[in-house]
């Protein structure tokens, strides 16, 4: 009898998960739809209008790619882009999820290369967003809301396809990774601790400063946690503890060029402090207008701001996040006593976000939250077939949603003015208008500019110019690729080499050369194919003695060994992760199945 019970349920167990399995694929078919709907509009486009980030992302892309085609894998530094100055822009900033893009280069034109690569994660985001709510949740209809609502959020949109602000775009993906390992170190089963370190470690291969906001969050949300009086049982601190050394095994190979070269020079880069403050007006006005922008959240997340207090005052759990939500919108607004903090130097650490529009990604996570409990709660006494039309609703409206929120792109991409269309420039200084047109036939021309934003990050502080190159000479005689041959200035084309750059040149006596390359601890100097010593200039790059003669100089970035045994360790790391992960579901398969 006992055993009849038993078997029955294991069947009923199996129907049900075949069911969860269809629905799972279901999910994932729409969601496959929408990815391609939305980049269908800019692939048929065949152009992209350039602003703010994108002309530094791109010739990101552009270097990896020329250095796949020439057979290196590994790109330390620019000489291909960044007008060859062989700046550490890919020490200090990962490039992790920008070689998917680089390797779509070698199967489409650039313009494609790129819009597949975006609605890839586009796609990535409406997956993992879905299976993280689903895990923490364990329903489905929750997942698929919870999914749609955060992908298509303006904020998101504006960071994707408005103004290319990608490394944060990448990060928004792994967010919900990241939040809910949190969640279950702290509050739920702190068994699935590695869920706070594979998230966190994928915003450290994202963008760093996206996983320093992050991990400040989670810090700050810990210690008011235990103020409150929860006590944290040993297993949750040894939880804690796992996730800190497995994230350190997985990430030390990105922080590492940090140690070998950031700390050894003085470097410049992005300047601490508070700007593009917004007023709460201006937050409500633009969530309301449902445009892709750095202002808001969109209309759907503002409504669960305005009313999600009514479905969520009976949960505390839902509370929580309603509250959240609604802390960081507010935190976006100079209702936060931002310059008074920057003014007195109050909480410095802060200072590190230099935009608080940055806090927009969490206000659209936890309300994204919250729009998923509303809509359940809405379908609690619906028939079956009746959530089905419901989901169907959800994912119209949320394609309505994006469509809105990116005509504004595609109407400065469908600017037919001639004079829209990037040319190339002779002017070394000169940047990248805003609109500006490029498609497959000029995409090139968008390197002979300066990049906008981002083109002296990383430079010594010498010649660190912070966007403003004209302000600089050190900087201006760089990009201008002005060498100093002892007192006299002479401008040096070098051949670019993945990462190394090549110089011909003749003197005529001995004397001293400074080269327009950018000097870090782990360069190295061949002249004549002879290792030389070298100093660093005044103005931060490369200063060498050579004899009378024509000489051929190489200006390498030589990583060390440790880089590669960290990389391997990391890699070794992902492996065992993964056969991990499959060992567990086909032990679980097993399970289930020799049951009878």
């Amino acid at each position: 009898m006992l055993h009849r019970i038993v078997r029955g349920l294991v069947i009923k167990m199996k129907e049900i998960k075949q069911k969860k399995w269809f629905t799972d694929f279901g999910v994932l078919v729409a969601f496959i739809i929408l990815s391609v709907l939305f980049t269908s509009f800019f692939i048929s486009s065949g152009r992209i209008a350039l602003a703010s980030d994108g002309s530094f992302h791109f010739s990101r892309a552009e270097e990896l790619y020329q250095n796949l085609k020439s057979g290196s894998f590994f790109t330390f530094i620019a000489t291909h882009t960044f007008h060859g100055s062989g700046v550490g822009t890919f020490l200090f900033y990962p490039a992790v999820f920008i070689y998917p893009w680089a390797f779509l280069r070698f199967l489409f034109n650039p313009i494609t290369a790129f819009y597949i690569w975006y609605g890839v994660f586009m796609f990535l985001t409406l997956v993992i967003s879905y299976y993280v709510m689903v895990k923490f949740s364990q329903n489905r209809l929750r997942g698929f809301v919870f999914a749609l609502f955060y992908t298509v959020g303006s904020y998101h949109l504006y960071l994707g396809i408005k103004n290319y602000v990608l490394g944060e775009f990448i990060a928004y993906t792994f967010v919900p990774i990241a939040m809910y390992g949190f969640y279950e170190v702290v509050w739920g089963n702190s068994k699935k601790w590695p869920f706070l370190a594979v998230g966190c470690i994928l915003l450290l291969y994202s963008h760093l400063l996206s996983v320093v906001i992050a991990v400040g969050i989670m810090v700050i949300i810990f210690i008011i946690t235990l103020i409150l009086g929860k006590r944290l049982e040993q297993a949750r601190w040894f939880a804690l503890l796992k996730s800190i050394g497995l994230a350190t095994l997985l990430g030390s190979w990105v922080v590492y060029p940090f140690i070998s070269d950031y700390l050894k020079d003085e470097l410049g880069g992005p300047t601490p402090g508070f700007t593009w403050i917004r007023s709460a007006s201006v937050v409500f006005d633009a969530s309301l207008k449902n445009v892709a922008s750095n202002k808001g959240v969109g209309l759907a997340l503002l409504v669960a701001a305005l009313i999600g207090w009514y479905f969520v005052k009976s949960k505390t759990q839902e509370k929580i996040f309603y509250i959240l939500g609604i802390f960081f919108l507010l935190a976006v607004t100079n209702i936060f006593p931002y310059v008074i903090l920057w003014k007195y130097n109050i909480f410095p650490a802060l200072q590190v976000i230099q935009f608080p529009y940055r806090f927009l990604t969490y206000a659209s996570f936890f309300l994204a939250i919250v729009v998923s409990e509303i809509v359940v709660k809405l379908s609690s006494n619906l028939y079956k077939y009746h959530e089905i039309l419901l989901a169907m609703a959800m994912l119209l409206l949320s394609f309505c949603l994006y469509c809105s929120a990116v005509t504004p792109v595609l109407e400065r991409i469908w600017n037919q003015n001639p004079q829209a269309k990037l040319q190339n420039v002779h002017d070394y200084y000169a940047s990248v208008p805003s609109g500006g047109i490029i498609d497959k036939e000029n995409y090139q021309s968008l390197f002979s500019y300066v990049i906008l934003y981002g083109e002296t990050d990383y430079y010594p502080k010498e010649s660190f110019s912070n966007n403003d190159i004209l302000s600089n000479q050190g900087a201006k005689s760089i990009i201008s690729h002005e060498a100093k041959v002892g007192n006299q200035t002479e401008q040096l084309q070098a051949i670019s080499l993945p990462n190394a750059l090549l110089f011909n040149i003749k003197v005529t006596r001995a004397t001293t050369i400074d080269l327009p390359v950018v000097s870090y601890a782990s360069d190295v100097v061949y002249v004549d194919n002879k290792k030389v010593s070298f100093k660093t200039s005044d103005r931060g790059t490369i200063k060498i003695n050579v004899k009378k003669g024509t000489h051929q100089i190489k200006v390498q970035y030589q990583m060390s060994s440790l880089f590669y045994v960290l990389f391997g360790v990391s890699l070794l790391g992902w492996i065992s992760i993964f056969l991990v992960w499959v060992l567990r579901k086909v032990k679980l398969y097993c399970r289930e199945g020799t049951v009878s």
